[in-house]
């Protein structure tokens, strides 16, 4: 079997899995640290800029195993204005998508002081890349080792966020068009969570995600995070389908266990690592590790948010 087989193998199974939880966009489990990622209402939330990275490896040990790589910038504007920007690679056999993003968020605090409305629109261009001609054939003279195909794509989202000092809810769609040159469905996020400090030392962040696109199952992931201080937390994620939810092993679903620490004030790591509850027999090699890394520009701003950092600042979103 050649190497052109196989690949095909494995890219139609990863689909496969990720059509079972009801997801087409990017995937990671520290969606609760970089909610940009989904909701432009959420940049601007620390007091000066913060840059950081999330690389995501599944499949180790197979040639053309899906990789994404993110960079995040955020920072927080004048008269209750944020911005941010979102540069990732995501690479999948011969797929290459390199997507980038500008967020920017309004913050409206409410009649009561501790109550906000955050409002905030994504703009995103999409090059979108699908190249067979750096994969192995048997015959050469096939006439797919040729194809190429290149798109750029560009859209719109929005975002919406009401938090109080304990709790957040949020609803956006960061992709309002549905562009069939790529066959993109429109996403459908809601995403909320709440603070309860045990001790004074202690502090515990449950969070949920849920996904929605048409024509495919409702993918959701609910995590539970514990802080010790501003130095250290650690917590688990369970992601599936709603028709799997109760029953992973038959329909499919994650496991993530989730861990990080403050290396020095200016700088946090985080690593995650996902194995997928399921009876196929290929679930074995279906494992993916992430790690997480924040930068703070200044001490000012590690000072008034890193006890917030799953936190995101009285809005019960740790970012």
């Amino acid at each position: 079997m050649n190497k052109y087989i196989v690949l095909n193998i494995v890219l139609f199974s990863f689909l496969n899995i990720h059509q079972i939880q009801g997801q087409q966009e990017l995937n990671f489990n520290h969606y609760m640290l970089n909610s940009q990622l989904f909701n432009p209402a959420f940049v601007g939330l620390e007091e000066n800029l913060t840059i950081s990275s999330i690389s995501n490896l599944q499949w180790l040990g197979f040639e053309g195993n899906p990789t994404t790589n993110s960079i995040l910038l955020e920072a927080k504007l004048k008269n209750n204005l944020g911005i941010g920007m979102e540069l990732i690679s995501d690479k999948i056999g011969p797929t290459n998508t390199n997507f980038i993003a500008v967020n920017a968020s309004y913050h409206l605090k409410l009649n009561n002081n501790s109550h906000g409305l955050s409002l905030g629109i994504k703009l995103s261009g999409n090059d979108h890349n699908i190249s067979l001609n750096s994969t192995s054939f048997d015959d050469i003279t096939d006439p797919n080792v040729r194809t190429k195909d290149s798109y750029f794509i560009t859209n719109i989202g929005f975002g919406l966020r009401y938090y109080t000092d304990k709790l957040y809810l949020s609803f956006s769609i960061p992709y309002f068009f549905e562009p069939k040159t790529i066959n993109k469905k429109r996403h459908y996020y809601l995403s909320g969570g709440f603070k309860k400090e045990l001790n004074d030392k202690l502090l515990i962040n449950p969070n949920f995600l849920i996904k929605k696109a048409s024509n495919t199952p409702t993918s959701i992931d609910v995590s539970t995070m514990l802080f010790y201080e501003d130095l250290f937390w650690f917590g688990i994620n369970y992601g599936a389908s709603d028709k799997g939810f109760i029953s992973p092993n038959d329909s499919g679903g994650n496991l993530s266990f989730i861990t990080g620490f403050k290396l020095i004030p200016a700088l946090s790591i985080g690593y995650s690592f996902t194995s997928q509850i399921v009876n196929w027999t290929g679930s074995s090699n279906a494992r993916s590790h992430e790690i997480y890394i924040k930068f703070s520009a200044s001490n000012k701003s590690v000072e008034s948010s890193d006890k917030s950092l799953l936190e995101n600042k009285d809005n019960g979103d740790p970012n």
